[in-house]
């Protein structure tokens, strides 16, 4: 892995350089304009576009012009010293670098894991051997960074120390040099871009125990860089990074079925990294309407697709009875399709076809599920669910003499329910089925309302804060099929004390006014209680739940649209200005519409 580069003294601080002139190779001294676009003033959606064409392969834009992006400043730096075996040493710059990293991070539980530190050591390990004075530092647990974490803390207060009227006048600086790069013009309008700055080089973190956590993430420079513009535009200026060496850019192409701007390799996974337009642009916009309505048409295949499994589990074949088991899963579980992984180089997460024996748990109820496994992200899967006869019959038939860490559908590979997939509908995937589901489930949980909300109710104080509280639980049903986790707030537990003692007032208040014998603030007090209860209970309940993981990926936001049109929610309540201006194209959207 390529070591984070040493600075000349005249390295800049701002976020990039001035560029050079527009061309592949630099040169000049100019910073490139700010892109200019011409627009109606109408959005997409409101000039009659739509999603019909939006499809993988099919052509995405005519023409694309934009300024490319921004490098991270080259490190600078600060001479606190590393303890090392109890004596202080002053570091080279590459080797500082790299330490200040851990510094950083010192306090954190990543930092406290022995896979961070080992993987930590043996990168640094390589910046280090480059220096005869620092070639003997080879042990983690005698490294001290204390001096340097307090050199970091001690500039974060400084920062913070700033007055109101320097952060207004470092953030004015900051966007005018960002400016440039903030927007593309695509097809001549002006869209923002989503991120258009190069990741600095730092320590990889990676989503629950990943194997390569600690490893050093290598700097990127314009050769690392491959730009995607239209032929008739100009190549973004290459711009000087501080290095004092002349810079081009790895690739120049133009492709427009697809809707990156630039991309390079992520150096610890190989994984390419993208500029994209920002989550309310029209490309976002169509993306995600296409996805909705793609879900949607699921709708009139399901039967089928629930037809083929069930007569899959009846067959005497093995390989189509854990096909059929399989779908089943994906459907009413909204399992993912899961694969093979290589767990020297990823966690061990899994998926429906990747489940083995040791992921399905005993469970003394008939007919109930119980499965626990690391899914996406590292986020534990751990539900019990009633399924039909024929699919836990099944399930106990793979499992027989097989090994806990057997694969539980030893037949079937992804490729296997993709290729079926293909045959029921264009498009279809494991992803499909949730972002179906998901719709699905929220749409009927929400329609339960119409039913039960009579316009006595509407008209009552306080039903629009009910009604929202019932919109809350039906997205937290959803969050909770799709397995949307998080992990609780620090300040979960002093938050739910608080409200521990706002009851245990209340309570003692109602004591005292019962002794008074006020039957009307009697009643007032009991309904205050009752609704702190109810709100208490239902804030430990969602501790763990991702509840806009949901509404940003995989509820079609036209659901609840509508339903706030039919019940006269403000929108603005389960939507914050963020996915509000991502969703503008669903704000038109009818009362009556159902997903």
């Amino acid at each position: 892995m390529a070591a984070p580069t040493k600075p000349k003294p005249s390295a800049t601080k701002s976020p990039a350089s001035p560029a050079k002139k527009s061309t592949q190779s630099g040169g000049g001294s100019s910073t490139p304009s700010v892109l200019q676009g011409s627009t109606s003033g109408k959005n997409w959606f409101e000039e009659g576009g739509d999603a019909s064409g939006w499809k993988r392969g099919g052509e995405k834009w005519q023409t694309l012009h934009h300024n490319g992006v921004i490098f991270p400043p080259l490190y600078e730096a600060h001479k606190v010293p590393l303890t090392y075996d109890d004596k202080d040493i002053l570091l080279p710059v590459d080797c500082e670098e790299v330490a200040t990293m851990f510094a950083a991070m010192k306090n954190t539980d990543y930092a406290k894991k022995e896979i961070f530190q080992k993987n930590f050591m043996k990168s640094w390990r390589r910046v280090l051997k480059g220096h005869a004075e620092t070639e003997h530092i080879k042990h983690f647990n005698k490294c001290n960074f204390t001096k340097m974490a307090e050199h970091l803390a001690d500039q974060a207060e400084i920062k913070k120390a700033m007055t109101g009227d320097q952060k207004k006048a470092a953030k004015a600086e900051r966007d005018r040099l960002e400016e440039p790069f903030a927007f593309a013009v695509v097809d001549g309008r002006k869209e923002k871009l989503g991120n258009f700055r190069v990741e600095p080089p730092g320590l990889f973190r990676g989503r629950g125990e990943h194997p390569k956590m600690g490893q050093l993430k290598a700097r990127i420079f314009p050769e690392d860089i491959t730009i995607n513009l239209s032929e008739d535009a100009e190549v973004p200026q290459v711009p000087d990074i501080g290095d004092g060496k002349k810079h081009k850019w790895g690739e120049v192409v133009h492709k427009n079925t697809v809707t990156w701007l630039c991309k390079w390799k992520d150096s610890i996974n190989g994984e390419d990294k993208c500029v994209w337009l920002s989550a309310n642009s029209s490309w976002k916009g169509m993306s995600d309407m296409a996805k909705y309505e793609k879900a949607r048409k699921l709708k009139d295949h399901i039967a089928q697709v629930r037809k083929d499994y069930a007569a899959d589990m009846k067959s005497s074949d093995v390989a189509r009875q854990q096909k059929g088991v399989t779908v089943y899963l994906i459907d009413r579980l909204a399992l993912r399709v899961g694969g093979e992984k290589d767990t020297d180089e990823e966690a061990d997460t899994v998926g429906c076809c990747s489940l083995r024996v040791e992921h399905v748990k005993e469970c003394a109820t008939e007919n109930m599920l119980h499965l626990n496994f690391l899914g996406k992200d590292s986020i534990e899967y751990d539900n019990t669910t009633e399924v039909i006869p024929e699919v836990m019959e099944l399930i106990k038939k793979f499992q027989k003499k097989k090994k806990p860490t057997d694969n539980l559908f030893d037949t079937v590979q992804p490729t296997v329910l993709n290729d079926y997939f293909h045959t029921i509908m264009d498009g279809l995937s494991a992803k499909v089925f949730r972002t179906y589901n998901a719709s699905i489930t929220l749409c009927s949980e929400l329609a339960k309302t119409d039913a039960q909300v009579s316009q006595s109710m509407k008209d009552k104080k306080g039903a629009e804060a009910a009604l929202y509280e019932y919109y809350n639980i039906a997205n937290k049903n959803v969050a909770e099929l799709c397995n949307h986790q998080k992990a609780a707030s620090p300040a979960h537990d002093a938050a739910m004390e608080k409200l521990r003692e706002k009851v245990a007032t209340m309570e003692l208040e109602l004591k005292a006014v019962k002794k008074e014998k006020n039957a009307s603030k009697t009643s007032q007090l009991e309904k205050r209680i009752d609704k702190a209860k109810e709100d208490m209970e239902m804030k430990d309940r969602l501790k763990n739940v991702s509840l806009g993981t949901s509404k940003i990926n995989y509820n079609d936001p036209r659901i609840t649209v509508a339903w706030c049109k039919r019940h006269d929610v403000p929108i603005h309540k389960p939507f914050p200005k963020t996915l509000l201006s991502k969703f503008s194209w669903a704000m038109a959207i009818e009362p009556e519409f159902k997903f």
